[in-house]
């Protein structure tokens, strides 16, 4: 019987102790093993391309280039690899700029590991999650920026569409969606089409979260 790949992990951190501490925490995911390591941020892009990792663990403050631009740097380089930011910082400064970059999750190493794996995972699949304080931080950030002032003054959803939102609400990818209300994947993305339209922001991320401000859904 062949035993199933397990996801390939590169964590970028510079300091050993917690390149060390998320490498027993990865160790210990049956389906996934590290195979490298780097303590900066270009060191980290250099050897992702190397490496071809499927996910990168990374941190935001490194030397020579923090986290962000190296993540940026990264996804333009290998597009299919993902990234998930592990740091200390909980502030819409740090976590918008992150997920601007491409990162599709965004815990903190004080994060009980099950949390970190969980995102991990989750990232794996495409689908984004945030530590709770860093979901705070960008719903506070929103909040602060357009006082609700930018959202549309009446957005008006069919059912389908309804139904749509409250599944992208849970993190779910496209698929899910798909399977869940059994349509089309083609389908699917044609109604996020329209939502992210209708609700005039940018990604899934921030219709989300706009949906949530309207009081829409639940996160």
């Amino acid at each position: 019987m062949t035993t199933p790949a397990k996801y390939r992990v590169l964590i970028a951190d510079d300091e050993s102790v917690v390149r060390e501490t998320l490498s027993v925490y990865v160790g210990s995911a049956g389906d996934m093993e590290v195979v490298g390591t780097a303590a900066d941020g270009r060191s980290a892009v250099q050897v992702a391309v190397n490496l071809r990792p499927d996910i990168v663990l990374m941190d935001i403050q490194m030397p020579r280039v923090d986290g962000v631009e190296a993540t940026a740097e990264l996804l333009r380089v290998l597009p299919a690899t993902k990234v998930v930011m592990i740091t200390t910082f909980t502030t819409a400064d740090a976590v918008v700029p992150a997920l601007r970059a491409g990162a599709l999750g965004y815990v903190l190493k004080s994060d009980p590991p099950e949390r970190i794996l969980s995102t991990v995972r989750r990232a794996l699949t495409g689908r984004t999650q945030l530590s709770p304080t860093a979901l705070d931080a960008v719903v506070g950030h929103l909040r602060a920026g357009d006082k609700r002032n930018e959202l549309p003054p009446a957005v008006t959803l069919t059912s389908r569409e309804s139904e749509v939102l409250k599944y992208l609400a849970t993190g779910c990818s496209n698929k899910e969606v798909a399977d869940g209300m059994g349509i089309s994947e083609k389908s699917v993305k044609l109604h996020v089409t329209h939502l992210v339209s209708k609700f005039g922001v940018r990604d899934r991320l921030q219709l989300v979260i706009a949906a949530h401000k309207a009081g829409m859904v639940e996160l």
